[in-house]
Protein backbone atom coordinates (compact mmCIF):
# COMPACT_ATOMS: atom_id res chain seq x y z
CA UNK A 1 0.00 0.00 0.00
CA UNK A 2 1.56 3.05 -1.00
CA UNK A 3 1.44 6.66 0.74
CA UNK A 4 -1.32 8.27 -1.72
CA UNK A 5 -3.59 4.98 -1.18
CA UNK A 6 -3.57 5.93 2.42
CA UNK A 7 -3.96 9.47 1.72
CA UNK A 8 -7.27 8.46 0.14
CA UNK A 9 -8.40 5.69 2.33
CA UNK A 10 -9.92 5.81 6.05
CA UNK A 11 -8.58 3.19 8.27
CA UNK A 12 -11.03 1.28 10.04
CA UNK A 13 -11.51 -1.60 12.56
CA UNK A 14 -11.96 -4.98 10.98
CA UNK A 15 -14.53 -7.23 12.39
CA UNK A 16 -12.07 -9.76 13.39
CA UNK A 17 -10.33 -7.10 15.04
CA UNK A 18 -13.02 -5.82 16.98
CA UNK A 19 -13.86 -9.14 18.18
CA UNK A 20 -9.88 -9.80 19.41
CA UNK A 21 -10.14 -6.49 21.55
CA UNK A 22 -13.52 -7.34 23.11
CA UNK A 23 -11.98 -10.85 24.30
CA UNK A 24 -9.34 -8.92 25.46
CA UNK A 25 -12.01 -6.39 27.19
CA UNK A 26 -13.60 -9.64 28.24
CA UNK A 27 -10.61 -11.57 29.85
CA UNK A 28 -10.30 -9.75 33.31
CA UNK A 29 -13.84 -9.86 33.99
CA UNK A 30 -13.57 -13.66 33.64
CA UNK A 31 -10.58 -13.88 35.80
CA UNK A 32 -12.23 -11.65 38.24
CA UNK A 33 -15.84 -13.33 38.57
CA UNK A 34 -14.84 -16.13 40.47
CA UNK A 35 -14.14 -14.36 43.21
CA UNK A 36 -16.84 -11.78 43.21
CA UNK A 37 -19.57 -14.99 42.75
CA UNK A 38 -17.35 -16.11 46.46
CA UNK A 39 -19.23 -13.30 48.04
CA UNK A 40 -22.59 -13.49 46.99
CA UNK A 41 -24.45 -15.22 43.91
CA UNK A 42 -26.37 -11.66 43.04
CA UNK A 43 -22.63 -9.57 43.72
CA UNK A 44 -21.49 -12.07 40.69
CA UNK A 45 -24.87 -11.78 38.53
CA UNK A 46 -24.33 -8.17 39.13
CA UNK A 47 -20.75 -8.20 38.12
CA UNK A 48 -20.87 -9.99 34.76
CA UNK A 49 -24.17 -8.15 33.72
CA UNK A 50 -21.92 -4.27 34.27
CA UNK A 51 -18.40 -6.50 33.29
CA UNK A 52 -20.70 -7.09 29.44
CA UNK A 53 -22.14 -4.02 29.04
CA UNK A 54 -18.47 -2.68 29.63
CA UNK A 55 -17.57 -4.77 26.80
CA UNK A 56 -20.38 -3.79 24.73
CA UNK A 57 -19.62 -0.23 25.40
CA UNK A 58 -16.19 -1.24 23.94
CA UNK A 59 -17.18 -2.82 21.00
CA UNK A 60 -19.46 0.23 19.96
CA UNK A 61 -16.83 2.56 20.56
CA UNK A 62 -14.49 0.00 18.15
CA UNK A 63 -17.11 0.29 15.33
CA UNK A 64 -17.02 4.31 15.81
CA UNK A 65 -12.69 4.09 15.44
CA UNK A 66 -11.93 5.73 11.86
CA UNK A 67 -8.33 6.69 11.50
CA UNK A 68 -7.23 9.50 8.49
CA UNK A 69 -4.00 10.35 7.24
CA UNK A 70 -3.59 13.59 5.78
CA UNK A 71 -0.61 15.06 3.89
CA UNK A 72 0.24 16.85 7.24
CA UNK A 73 -1.23 14.70 10.13
CA UNK A 74 -2.46 11.89 11.48
CA UNK A 75 -6.27 12.21 12.69
CA UNK A 76 -7.75 9.94 14.61
CA UNK A 77 -11.71 9.73 15.98
CA UNK A 78 -13.67 7.73 18.00
CA UNK A 79 -16.90 7.81 19.99
CA UNK A 80 -20.57 7.36 19.60
CA UNK A 81 -22.45 9.84 22.13
CA UNK A 82 -18.77 11.70 22.96
CA UNK A 83 -16.62 11.47 19.71
CA UNK A 84 -13.15 12.03 20.60
CA UNK A 85 -10.90 13.58 17.61
CA UNK A 86 -7.00 13.48 18.41
CA UNK A 87 -4.29 14.61 15.10
CA UNK A 88 -1.37 14.68 15.40
CA UNK A 89 1.11 16.74 12.88
CA UNK A 90 3.45 14.21 10.58
CA UNK A 91 6.60 16.51 11.63
CA UNK A 92 6.23 15.74 15.03
CA UNK A 93 6.15 11.56 15.50
CA UNK A 94 9.36 10.67 17.12
CA UNK A 95 8.65 6.94 16.93
CA UNK A 96 6.02 3.97 15.83
CA UNK A 97 5.82 0.79 17.28
CA UNK A 98 3.99 -1.99 15.56
CA UNK A 99 2.59 -4.61 17.94
CA UNK A 100 1.11 -8.14 16.55
CA UNK A 101 0.26 -10.79 19.55
CA UNK A 102 -0.95 -14.19 17.69
CA UNK A 103 -4.37 -13.52 18.30
CA UNK A 104 -4.21 -10.22 16.43
CA UNK A 105 -1.45 -12.01 13.69
CA UNK A 106 -4.69 -14.58 13.22
CA UNK A 107 -7.62 -11.76 12.90
CA UNK A 108 -4.99 -9.85 10.38
CA UNK A 109 -4.29 -6.64 12.79
CA UNK A 110 -2.08 -5.03 13.86
CA UNK A 111 -1.65 -2.79 17.43
CA UNK A 112 0.05 0.60 15.81
CA UNK A 113 1.68 2.98 19.06
CA UNK A 114 2.80 6.15 17.91
CA UNK A 115 4.76 8.28 19.71
CA UNK A 116 5.24 12.34 19.69
CA UNK A 117 6.17 14.95 22.59
CA UNK A 118 3.79 14.95 25.04
CA UNK A 119 1.75 11.66 23.47
CA UNK A 120 1.02 8.28 22.97
CA UNK A 121 -1.24 7.26 20.42
CA UNK A 122 -2.22 3.70 20.26
CA UNK A 123 -4.22 2.70 17.33
CA UNK A 124 -5.61 -1.48 18.27
CA UNK A 125 -6.23 -3.60 15.58
CA UNK A 126 -5.53 -1.90 12.14
CA UNK A 127 -5.61 -4.39 9.45
CA UNK A 128 -2.29 -5.43 8.81
CA UNK A 129 -1.10 -4.24 5.52
CA UNK A 130 -2.21 -0.58 6.49
CA UNK A 131 -0.15 -0.41 9.56
CA UNK A 132 2.98 -1.36 8.05
CA UNK A 133 2.19 1.28 5.35
CA UNK A 134 1.32 3.64 8.05
CA UNK A 135 4.21 2.88 10.12
CA UNK A 136 7.08 3.25 6.75
CA UNK A 137 5.42 6.86 6.12
CA UNK A 138 5.77 8.19 10.05
CA UNK A 139 8.83 7.09 10.51
CA UNK A 140 9.96 8.40 6.95
CA UNK A 141 8.53 11.28 8.13
CA UNK A 142 10.27 10.82 11.38
CA UNK A 143 13.72 10.33 10.23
Amino acid sequence: MTEQELLRTALILPPRARAVLCVWAAIPGLLCAPFVFWQSLIAGLCFCGLWCLLVLALRLRACSFVAALSPRSLTVQAGIAFPVMRQIPRRAVTGVQLLRTPLLWLAGASVLIVRCPGGLLVLPGVPSVQADALASILTEDAV
